[in-house]
């Protein structure tokens, strides 16, 4: 899938206290995360999300969206934000009907929820990064932060590559 273009989707989100469509179209034009949580009312998901919202400046900053993406109804995932997670400051997308988690191979078929994973989408709307954990153990999203700057660096830099200790002052690797 990497390196591939999204496929066509049509799904319901939530966000400030509205529902709206949004498809793959909508994205065109900004970096996106597509930020997979396997249940609304665990108990890790609520923590990556509380550090996502302390950080969205971060990812505003690099003209990158979050979208939050469960198998909940967009009923469920705006019960859950009215009543349990009212810090959220970007979208959720329901994904009921399982196209998204179809299209990148990522449903448990044993329960009928999305994998724990993040994708990373350029503004083309290219699959750039994928990352997938066990439903166990929650994600860094600092690292998802520099996946992001390494990929938008390397887009904007021919022939040049980022190790993984790279940051913004380090030195890239050329490659001729």
């Amino acid at each position: 899938m990497l390196n591939t273009r999204i496929k066509p989707f049509k799904n319901i989100s939530y966000y400030k206290k509205k529902f709206y469509e949004i498809k793959e179209i909508d994205l065109k034009s900004n970096w996106n995360v597509f930020f997979f949580y396997p249940y609304s009312y665990s108990f890790i998901c609520p923590l990556e999300l509380k550090n996502i919202s302390n950080k969205i400046k971060e990812f505003k900053n690099l003209n990158t969206k979050i979208y939050a993406i469960s198998n909940d109804s967009h009923f469920v995932q705006k019960n859950w934000i009215e009543n349990e997670l009212k810090f959220i400051n970007f979208p959720f997308i329901s994904d009921f009907n399982h196209k998204i988690s179809n299209n990148f191979n990522i449903l448990n078929k044993k329960d009928g929820n999305c994998l724990r994973s993040t994708i990373i989408i350029d503004k083309n709307l290219i699959i750039k990064y994928i990352n997938i954990v066990d439903d166990s153990i929650g994600r860094s999203i600092d690292e998802i932060l520099k996946n992001i700057k390494m990929l938008q660096f390397i887009n904007t830099n021919e022939n040049k590559l980022c190790p993984y200790s790279w940051n913004n002052d380090s030195k890239s690797i050329e490659i001729n």
